[in-house]
């Protein structure tokens, strides 16, 4: 029951950073598309909330199985978490870009949060193939 726990939460995880891709491609869209900036703010706002859900997606024991969640996280956790709080920070900014209609605006909270992203990234998830 554990290790099937375990892999629940591993795919929890899995499908909210799989949400959050989505919602990261579709602000990059409107970038790219110079199109109306305002409709990036529920997308902002979706980053936001799985964020949230996210930093609480690590209880002890969930670093096995096929997971790219490195050993920091759990031997770091306040350190993950200020990370965590650090995107909530960039994605606060993100929503309050796309809410002033400012493409400009938009497209350097955007560069900010990848940077954010990257950070924690860097940290804390292995790296892919």
């Amino acid at each position: 029951t554990i290790a099937m726990a375990q892999a629940d939460v591993i795919k929890q995880r899995q499908e909210n950073r799989k949400q959050t891709a989505a919602a990261m491609r579709a602000i990059k869209g409107i970038i790219d598309a110079k199109g109306d900036v305002k409709s990036a703010v529920p997308q902002a706002a979706k980053l936001k909330e799985l964020e949230i859900a996210f930093v609480k997606m690590f209880p002890a024991g969930s670093d096995k199985g096929e997971t790219k969640a490195l050993p920091a996280i759990w031997t770091d956790m306040k350190g993950f978490e200020a990370a965590s709080a650090a995107s909530n920070a960039a994605y606060d900014k993100l929503a309050a870009a796309a809410g002033s209609g400012d493409l400009a605006a938009l497209t350097a909270a955007f560069a900010d949060t990848g940077k954010t992203c990257g950070a924690c990234h860097d940290k804390f998830r292995a790296k892919a193939n």
